[in-house]
């Protein structure tokens, strides 16, 4: 089967007479040329149908209008509406955007930058998975701030030399741990996320200083690490469980490793939250949909996404501007994981 050959830009000139300069003239807006000449191109490109290369284009201008996200996961449920809100400002302003997976391996990470740093991107957003305490990370760091492509953090503020839109996890989990305590809960046991990420760690600091500021004893017997998944909050929770040790809540670092901590607990036949309360992080939407509805500290992930877009933006547009380092604060839910009267609504918007 025969296939027309797309015209080139020197089909356009030869059929609007004019130089192949002017042609790119009128189509670049670089230089102003005469009405008649204008009037001339525009026809020969509408006759004869021609499309500009927007890759070519982009490897000459160095500027692609496209921009790239890097997540540890497509399939976690923390990513979709600030995937979306980006989504949606990038278009606003003419961007497209590319999203590439890590699966919280730090080679892949590396990988994805190394490719998008051949200049095939405007600018990144950074969900990393890099440990910054790692003396190992501290080469790859400064390459992150050395190059010549915008970064812009999400989740993690990994260097003070790139903008980032981060929680304030402390204080999240400080509230959260506190809030326990005022319904006068005494053995609260924590299911940590992965504490060799930053989110972790943080998480992590504000449970201990609740406890602390409280007078309550810390007690290394009441702490577990889990994956973030809900499989090992279910194998964390049994495992508390099983050292018989007086638990009357559990602070949980994310909503999925809690639905599986409440599994757990159900299957002890214990009850919720008269026996156990239990607390997450996030406010996914399976939080309120799961039997008792989950109380969580909310993240504002549509404003995470919205701010994220705006830094990178700003930053291609002004290379020179100050670092930017936005923290957002939670807000606590409080349903039935932890309150009998608690909220119990299903919430839709997902």
């Amino acid at each position: 089967m025969h296939h027309p050959k797309a015209a080139t830009i020197k089909d356009v000139a030869n059929y609007a007479k004019v130089s192949i300069s002017t042609v790119s003239n009128v189509l670049n807006n670089t230089k102003t040329v005469s009405k008649p000449l204008y009037d001339r191109v525009l026809e020969a490109v509408k006759v004869l149908d021609y499309q500009t290369n927007p890759i070519a284009k982009g490897l000459k201008s160095k500027v692609t209008n496209t921009i790239s996200i890097i997540i540890p996961s497509i399939s976690s449920v923390f990513f979709p509406q600030i995937l979306s809100t980006i989504h949606v400002e990038a278009s606003k302003m003419g961007y497209t955007v590319s999203i590439f997976e890590t699966r919280e391996i730090l080679q892949r990470e590396k990988d994805c930058i190394n490719l998008l740093e051949s200049k095939w991107t405007d600018g990144i957003i950074l969900s990393s998975c890099v440990d910054v305490e790692n003396p190992s990370s501290k080469e790859y760091i400064q390459k992150l701030n050395a190059i010549n492509i915008p970064i812009v953090c999400i989740e993690a503020a990994i260097s003070d030399k790139l903008d980032a839109v981060i929680m304030n996890n402390q204080e999240a989990i400080y509230t959260a741990t506190n809030y326990l305590i005022s319904l006068g809960k005494k053995n609260i046991a924590y299911i940590a996320a992965p504490t060799r990420f930053y989110m972790g760690k943080h998480r992590k600091e504000g449970y201990l200083a609740a406890l602390s500021d409280s007078g309550l004893p810390i007690r290394e017997e009441y702490i577990i690490e889990g994956d973030y998944t809900p499989k090992s909050g279910h194998m964390c929770m049994q495992r508390l469980l099983a050292r018989m040790i007086p638990i009357d809540a559990v602070v949980v670092g994310n909503d999925q490793m809690a639905v599986g901590a409440i599994r757990c607990i159900k299957d002890a036949k214990l009850n919720i939250p008269e026996d156990i309360a239990v607390i997450g992080f996030n406010n996914n939407f399976p939080s309120s949909l799961i039997t008792p509805s989950l109380s969580t500290m909310r993240v504002p992930k549509e404003e995470m996404g919205a701010i994220a877009f705006d830094l990178l933006l700003n930053r291609i547009k002004n290379p020179d501007s100050p670092i930017k380092l936005v923290k957002l604060n939670s807000e606590l839910i409080i349903r039935e994981s932890t309150d009998p009267n608690g909220d119990s609504s299903w919430d839709l918007n997902w």
